[in-house]
């Protein structure tokens, strides 16, 4: 692509003026200020370049070629990925403030920046991103289109056997990437408007009231090994306190009040800290009790398994209560929810307790809502025969 400069002076100085070039793509032309300044004398035209009785010279004709090999390189990379540039992608690829040798080298960029991150969210895009490597090596930005999306799709739920559902969770991470790529001129047209993917419906593990039953009566005999036990123990008190057990396990004793505790969610603290209050059961309080002895500070807690040896712990102790579901710790914050709202029916004070920022969130569990309305009618009509 042949680039020219030109020295463009004004009515009001004709002794200086500042070093333009300009180029065309597509038959159309582009021409653009270096915002250099050059005295008249000091330009040569011929060779338009500056000359060596300017002192800058030398700086000065290294800006001009390396904005020459600039404009060129941009072409190179349009004409090897098969893409014609358009006057405004072409100037979009000329203001960006680097290239990346692939879009994950542009990811890395980001997120060294994004000091907002916490260190699950990290640790979960970085199991995205390797998939990502692993689908597509040396992917690269302009490659990301519909068709990439679809085939990417398609080797989650095919190759990787993940369901709809964790498939989902991957593409709205890899979605977040995109999206940051064309606000940073790198991508023309976002290749996620207009796609869809097939919708995934929310999987949600609990237990009913006579399962969790169970279980407290099970904890109750104190049967079960230390392992076994203490797992439990953490289970039951995940379910009668609705958390999560990244935030259970840095729950503190000092948090606590009489009639309720206050915490902030991890996932949350980089992005919208609010305190969340979570008012205190009967069944809450003596789980806690027995897991903090006399203690007065610290952790609630404490010695607990790693999380992997609880799940597994769990399993056996599902099998033993003779109950078919696949029990992990997470499935205690669900029965937290789902008895709350079966009890209760009220989805604000669950979204607050929650502390979920969005009721799309908390609607996860309306299926709740929807098996008590079958059963109310069945039970209202039942009497009758036609």
């Amino acid at each position: 692509m042949n680039t020219n400069f030109y020295l463009r002076t004004s009515k009001s100085d004709s002794k200086q003026g500042y070093v333009w070039y300009s180029f065309y793509v597509n038959r159309e032309k582009i021409h653009e200020s270096t915002r250099l300044p050059v005295l008249v004398k000091d330009w040569d035209e011929k060779k338009a370049r500056v000359r060596k009785t300017d002192e800058g010279a030398s700086d000065k004709n290294l800006i001009l070629d390396s904005i020459a090999a600039r404009i060129t390189d941009i072409d190179v990379r349009f004409r090897l990925r098969n893409r014609k540039p358009t006057r405004e992608s072409f100037l979009r690829a000329m203001r960006r403030p680097c290239d990346f040798d692939s879009f994950f080298s542009y990811i890395d960029s980001i997120r060294k920046k994004d000091i907002r991150l916490g260190d699950n969210t990290k640790k979960t895009e970085g199991i995205v991103i390797a998939k990502l490597k692993q689908f597509r090596p040396g992917l690269s930005i302009e490659e990301i289109d519909r068709r990439f999306l679809d085939e990417f799709l398609a080797w989650l739920m095919k190759d990787r056997a993940n369901n709809l559902n964790t498939a989902h969770k991957n593409i709205c991470i890899l979605r977040k990437y995109v999206l940051a790529a064309k606000r940073d001129g790198y991508i023309d047209e976002d290749p996620f408007c207009g796609w869809r993917m097939p919708k995934a419906s929310p999987a949600v593990t609990f237990l009913t009231e006579k399962e969790l039953q169970r279980l407290t009566i099970l904890y109750k005999e104190g049967n079960l090994d230390f392992v076994h036990h203490r797992s439990l123990e953490v289970f039951l008190f995940l379910c009668f306190s609705s958390l999560h057990i990244g935030d259970a396990r840095g729950l503190k004793l000092e948090q606590f009040g009489d009639e309720c505790f206050t915490y902030f969610r991890k996932k949350l603290e980089t992005r919208k800290p609010e305190p969340i209050i979570v008012p205190i059961s009967e069944p809450m309080r003596s789980i806690t009790t027995n897991m903090v002895g006399v203690r007065k500070i610290g952790p609630v807690i404490v010695g607990a398994p790693s999380d992997q040896a609880m799940n597994r712990a769990l399993k056996d102790i599902a099998c033993e209560a003779g109950i078919r579901k696949n029990i992990s710790l997470k499935v205690g914050r669900h029965t937290f929810a789902t008895i709350f709202l079966r009890r209760t029916h009220d989805l604000l004070s669950l979204k607050s307790i929650l502390g979920h920022s969005d009721i799309k969130d908390t609607l996860v569990y309306a299926h709740v809502l929807d098996e008590d309305k079958r059963e109310g009618v069945k039970a209202s009509f039942s009497g009758f025969c036609i």
